[in-house]
């Protein structure tokens, strides 16, 4: 009798391992991936084309001659810097620049509308004051306020509506391959979060890892 109740228990054991086994498992694992789809969903439905950032050719802090052309296949994160706003940039910038700091297809731009060689001089202190030099990611380019307006226009940078000017705003842009996607202000925190999220969603694989694998593929 004894051995009959333990028999019938091992069965149940062994039933109710299945059941996880064929019908809680996979019941777990399309939720997950079913929540994790309609969070992509969601996110990639809160961008938009607002504008594609035109052609230029504008010097960056370090005397060397940038395109728009060298962004093509990346992300951008934009900034038209502006005096009221400049410490707060510098903070932001430095997060966000150790977070995607092992990316070679993520540029940090920081816009000034005036070429004079103070300006400059000013940009060199702000770069080199902050910790901002890496000379891959981080640019800081000056040009004319006519350059800067119609770069901003190009854009669809909201200043009117959010109360701002080229010369005195907070505000962020993201480009994905030049088509400006989104604006976020850095004065809000769940405005930077939701950079991140979309930064995050639309990073490309890596070129690298995928030479790597077609090798081990070939062996």
């Amino acid at each position: 009798m004894a051995k009959t109740k333990i028999i019938g228990q091992m069965g149940l054991i062994q039933l109710a391992g299945l059941f996880l086994l064929l019908v809680f498992f996979p019941l777990g694992s399309w939720y997950y991936l079913r929540t994790g789809l309609d969070y992509r969903l969601q996110a990639m439905q809160e961008l938009q084309d607002y504008g594609r950032m035109p052609d230029f050719t504008l010097p960056n802090y370090n005397d060397s001659i940038v395109s728009a052309s060298q962004f093509a296949e990346g992300l951008v994160v934009g900034h038209f810097l502006s005096g009221p706003y400049e410490a707060l940039y510098a903070g932001k910038l430095a997060k966000l620049h150790e977070q995607f700091d092992e990316r070679d297809d993520i540029f940090f731009l920081a816009l000034v509308a005036d070429t004079s060689r103070a300006a400059g001089d000013k940009l060199q202190q702000f770069v080199t004051g902050n910790g901002l030099g890496d000379e891959q990611q981080n640019f800081f380019l000056q040009g004319t306020p006519q350059e800067m307006e119609r770069l901003a226009k190009a854009c669809g940078l909201p200043f009117e509506e959010k109360g701002m000017s080229l010369s005195e705003n907070s505000l962020l842009f993201f480009a994905d391959s030049l088509m400006v996607r989104g604006f976020y202000d850095m004065q809000k925190e769940e405005d930077l979060k939701r950079l991140v999220k979309h930064i995050t969603l639309n990073i490309p694989p890596k070129k690298d890892k995928d030479l790597l694998f077609e090798r081990e593929v070939e062996k």
